[in-house]
């Protein structure tokens, strides 16, 4: 999936492509949905992003993959890409819940 956003971090100010980058990490855990979000929540504990370089362009490239075990916990793994290819990786902890 790419995404891209036009709304800045901050009102009135220029947003460099590595925020704006950051600032879309976190919606990879949303992206490859193995439930119905409707029955199951699955908020990420933390998130790690290793870049091998400054990503350029204002969209972000995600191949991403969950997955859940049997207790409860998942994990969100991606690659992230930006126009000239992969710029890094990202991995999430998730930890699953019925939301009823």
């Amino acid at each position: 999936m790419w995404a891209s956003t036009d709304i800045p971090l901050v009102d009135d100010e220029a947003v460099g492509p590595l925020a704006r980058t950051a600032g879309l990490l976190d919606i990879v855990n949303g992206m490859t949905v193995r439930q119905d979000p409707r029955e199951v929540a699955f908020p990420n504990l933390d998130l790690t992003a290793h870049l091998l370089r400054e990503p350029t362009g204002d969209w972000v490239g995600f191949d991403a993959t969950v997955s859940f075990g049997p207790a409860g916990v998942g994990v969100t793994s991606s690659v992230l890409h930006d126009q000239h290819g992969p710029l890094g990786t990202l991995a999430q902890t998730l930890t699953v819940r019925p939301t009823a």
